[in-house]
């Protein structure tokens, strides 16, 4: 488990430390070629996929639909330092 990403950050290991760290982010996506986002619970990495919890009656979940490939952006306190650490990555995976 990492407490901070690098450049030699694996995905499984990013994706682990979004559950495990982080737990809340932005995921943007596009509706009608403009940004569409919501803050979402990160519940759960397996198999190499991110899940969240959204209503199927949410657009947000029609824009995920439409357009699976995502923004993922969201941030943890330091330990020590007290400094905001920022993740953002491509995800190309259907949540």
């Amino acid at each position: 488990m990492v407490d901070i990403l690098t450049k030699q950050t694996t995905n499984q290991e990013f994706l682990d430390f979004a559950v495990e760290q982080v737990h809340n982010a932005d995921i943007v996506t596009t509706h009608a070629g403009e940004p569409s986002a919501q803050v979402c619970d990160l519940l759960l990495n397996k198999n190499g996929k991110l899940y969240i919890a959204t209503s199927s009656q949410n657009p947000f979940f029609k824009d995920l639909i439409a357009q699976p490939k995502v923004i993922v952006d969201g941030y943890k306190r330091g330990r020590n330092d007290g400094l905001l650490r920022f993740f953002n990555s491509w995800y190309n995976q259907k949540c």
